[in-house]
């Protein structure tokens, strides 16, 4: 994974507060946008969303990364 694609793919997921929308705003499937997030927590080694089976909202440590993403992006 390209370090600015899964930016854009996290910010896009963030944006939307969801995987299916995020990926499909950046032109992905939804289990890539996944792969790249989770590759994109461990290379930072940070939990960026709180998942439920209804719900992705950020965690503290996602709000600060993207409000950091958003002036690179």
């Amino acid at each position: 994974m390209d370090t600015i694609a899964g930016m854009k793919t996290f910010a896009a997921v963030a944006a939307h507060a969801s995987f299916t929308e995020g990926a499909r705003q950046v032109g992905i499937s939804t289990k890539l946008a996944s792969k790249y997030i989770g590759q994109l927590e461990e290379r930072l080694n940070a939990q960026l969303f709180n998942r439920t089976t209804r719900s992705v909202t950020l965690t503290d440590t996602g709000r600060s990364y993207y409000d950091r993403c958003l002036p690179l992006l």
